[in-house]
């Protein structure tokens, strides 16, 4: 493949995991690609180590976090010249072939929109499944198989933990919502992609994702209360993504509003404050929560 790719790194405070993701990336059998890492005003010597680094570009800005730091990664990348991306989060342990991988599969059919590794937690269980494409095609019947034979299932979102795509779908479609801060840009961007061209797991390209929590996300079992209020983030982005998603306008709008009211209500009831006040947060943020998508000069 003829073209330079931009492999873009959002990085907060966690330098140990980070020098471990640079070390994987380091030793892709793919050279093709430049390595940026964003940092968003890390404070734990990330800046620092940074600066010794002769082979990675770095973009430095405050923590509006990975949301805004995708957005900044991605556009710095499309605008510097850079033909395709790869992004993924700061504890992603790429195998050496995973870039040589994407790339095939990316170019397996014309017109794909983005293609993502298949993703492991560190006891090699699955992790950060994407959602299976079962959208019917020309005939009603939903065909993610298509490109079974090459290893590679149809997928219409998936989260930001190994992505590629060019650049010319982003000139295109525009950047991830920055206003998201953390939780659903992900979600809404491939989707975004998915929406307009077929996009696939390809699943001879394997990470190892190291986050700290190797399950499922739980609201009603998490117990950090700097958890707890960012999950702000994450129903408010989750309900417009479905209110965009299913194209609801007003009332559906209201509807989520309520429904997240009366989710208050419920935790009051039952005597979880923290969690009641993140319920009464949404419900009011997404009565004008409305960003808009932006684009590389």
């Amino acid at each position: 493949m003829n073209g330079k790719i931009g492999i873009i790194v959002v990085t907060y405070n966690r330098l140990t995991l980070l020098k471990e993701v640079i070390a994987s990336l380091r030793n892709q059998t793919n050279k093709d690609g430049v390595i940026i890492v964003v940092n968003n005003g890390s404070t734990d010597g990330t800046a620092e180590w940074l600066g010794q680094q002769d082979d990675i570009v770095v973009v430095s800005q405050e923590n509006v976090g990975g949301a805004g730091g995708f957005n900044a990664g991605i556009r710095f990348a499309v605008e510097k010249g850079c033909d395709y991306c790869w992004i993924m989060d700061d504890d992603v342990i790429c195998q050496e072939n995973a870039l040589d991988e994407l790339v095939s599969a990316y170019h397996a059919k014309p017109n794909i929109g983005f293609v993502c590794s298949k993703v492991v937690g560190i006891d090699g269980c699955p992790m950060n499944t994407p959602v299976v494409d079962n959208r019917g095609s020309s005939n009603g019947y939903a065909d993610y198989v298509d490109l079974v034979d090459k290893a590679m299932i149809k997928v219409k979102n998936a989260t930001f933990v190994s992505v590629f795509f060019s650049s010319t779908i982003v000139r295109e479609l525009g950047l991830p919502y920055k206003e998201y801060f953390i939780w659903g840009d992900d979600y809404e961007y491939t989707f975004r992609i998915s929406t307009k061209y077929d996009s696939y797991m390809a699943c001879k390209s394997l990470v190892t994702h190291k986050r700290s929590i190797q399950k499922a996300l739980s609201f009603d079992e998490e117990n950090d209360p700097r958890r707890i209020k960012n999950y702000f983030y994450k129903f408010r982005n989750e309900s417009y993504n479905h209110l965009k998603e299913y194209n609801l306008g007003f009332k559906g709008r209201m509807k989520q509003c309520m429904n997240h009211f009366f989710s208050f209500l419920s935790s009051l009831i039952r005597l979880k404050f923290r969690k009641s006040m993140v319920y009464l947060r949404v419900s009011k943020a997404l009565v004008c929560f409305n960003p808009q998508v932006e684009f590389p000069k």
